[in-house]
């Protein structure tokens, strides 16, 4: 026997119950991620974000680089050591160009913070230079030790 609540069936409860519970099960990840971050993940996110959003200025770089710190444009290459390495390899491969990145998301766990990014590298006169990018970066002491790009696609 159904029973009738102001004209909704108690089925019918029971099945928009459980989708709403469903689809707050798919959206749970997203949201925990986001919000579940302790304070250090979340300064480490912040730090990575501002570093990335820097991107088309590659003296500010150095800023964001432990002295001593490991990056990788690619995960093939050779890591360059240190932030006067970083901003003296960028500025050859951009040139006169400048670069952007719009951040897809996000991800933090302890120190590491890794991002789904569009870099996008635009030269005058030249067609835009689009990269798919997962960026993965070590943070210590509130600085970029380490860092490597891999292209996603």
């Amino acid at each position: 026997m159904d029973r009738k609540y102001e004209g909704v069936a108690r089925r019918d409860l029971l099945v928009a119950g459980a989708l709403g519970a469903a689809a707050i099960g798919f959206a749970a990840p997203a949201v925990a991620a986001a919000a579940g971050h302790t304070a250090a993940e979340a300064a480490n996110v912040k730090l990575v974000t501002e570093f990335c959003n820097s991107f088309g200025e590659p003296e500010k770089l150095k800023d964001f680089l432990a002295p001593d710190s490991s990056v990788r444009f690619d995960e093939k290459q050779a890591p360059m050591i240190g932030p006067a390495a970083l901003v003296d390899a960028w500025k050859k491969a951009v040139g006169d160009g400048k670069v952007s990145a719009k951040i897809l998301s996000t991800v933090a766990k302890g120190p590491i913070v890794m991002n789904v990014r569009v870099d996008t590298v635009t030269t005058a006169g030249k067609p835009d230079q689009i990269f798919k990018i997962v960026g993965v970066f070590l943070v210590r002491d509130g600085k970029i030790k380490e860092w490597t790009d891999y292209q996603n696609g």
